[in-house]
């Protein structure tokens, strides 16, 4: 037999909540002496545990009551799968959020590094993206978000709200008119794939007042190299929750490129 405080210690609880357990008649001791002494038997501890468990699912005290004086199979299954449900989501939800935080991390260690605007070559693996196609200015940065927010999950926002251009219009000096929004999928199931290949890379410190230069500098290494830009240039910015100043932005964009 174990003492109050014994059986207390056990399970990590107050005695005083198993005092009131036992007057409100939600979890009682096997045995009491004639002057008030609660003992419990070492066979309680399983039936302690569930009855946490089911106050950890939301179950009130008077609820648990209620069901251990009328124990009903089919009634606790309901409430395990629903739980199991709930849980399920949670889960996807938390997965959802790691996915976020490593994005996001990975994005920080990059704009550590970068001490001047770096434009390159890169060979890149195929990534999935959720886009919207949208005809917009880069000025209407209201349309921007009210867009993606109507679209995406809280999740998917966190992962950046970049844009897409069209090669050609990169071509024709457009740089500032949008094709669309994108972001890179929080969720592997979601979204479009952009082929495994080679990009053309550039990573900017600098405020968007800044980002024309950085098309020019894309053509004039396409024609140095005799690379196509095809496909769309996406465009996004890597720590927009990070920035001193607008000066410390530090924006990516990448376009597929094929040899002439």
């Amino acid at each position: 037999m174990l003492s109050v405080a014994q059986f207390a210690a056990l399970h990590g609880i107050n005695k005083r909540t198993l005092h009131y357990y036992d007057d409100i008649g939600l979890f009682s001791p096997a045995y009491k002496t004639a002057n008030g002494y609660r003992y419990y038997a070492q066979r309680q501890d399983l039936e302690f545990e569930y009855i946490m468990m089911l106050k950890d699912l939301g179950l009130s005290n008077q609820e648990i009551i209620d069901y251990r004086s009328h124990p009903d199979p089919d009634e606790l299954n309901g409430l395990f799968t629903r739980n199991l449900d709930d849980i399920d989501a949670r889960i996807r939800s938390l997965q959802r959020m790691r996915t976020v935080l490593q994005t996001l991390q990975q994005r920080l260690a990059v704009c550590r590094r970068l001490t001047h605007t770096e434009l390159q070559v890169v060979t890149l693996p195929e990534t999935r993206i959720v886009r919207i196609p949208l005809n917009v200015d880069q000025s209407d940065v209201n349309l921007i978000y009210e867009t993606a927010r109507a679209r995406w999950s809280r999740e998917q926002l966190q992962m950046g709200i970049g844009t897409y251009i069209g090669a050609q219009r990169i071509r024709n000096g457009e740089h500032g008119h949008y094709d669309g929004i994108y972001s890179p999928a929080v969720d592997e199931a979601e979204g479009e794939h952009l082929p495994a290949g080679d990009y053309l890379q550039i990573l900017h410190r600098g405020n968007w007042d800044t980002l024309p230069d950085c098309y020019t500098r894309i053509l004039e290494y396409c024609t140095q190299h005799r690379l196509r830009l095809t496909g769309c240039a996406y465009e996004l910015g890597l720590n927009e929750f990070a920035l001193r100043t607008a000066d410390d932005y530090v924006t990516r964009i990448r376009i597929r490129v094929e040899q002439r």
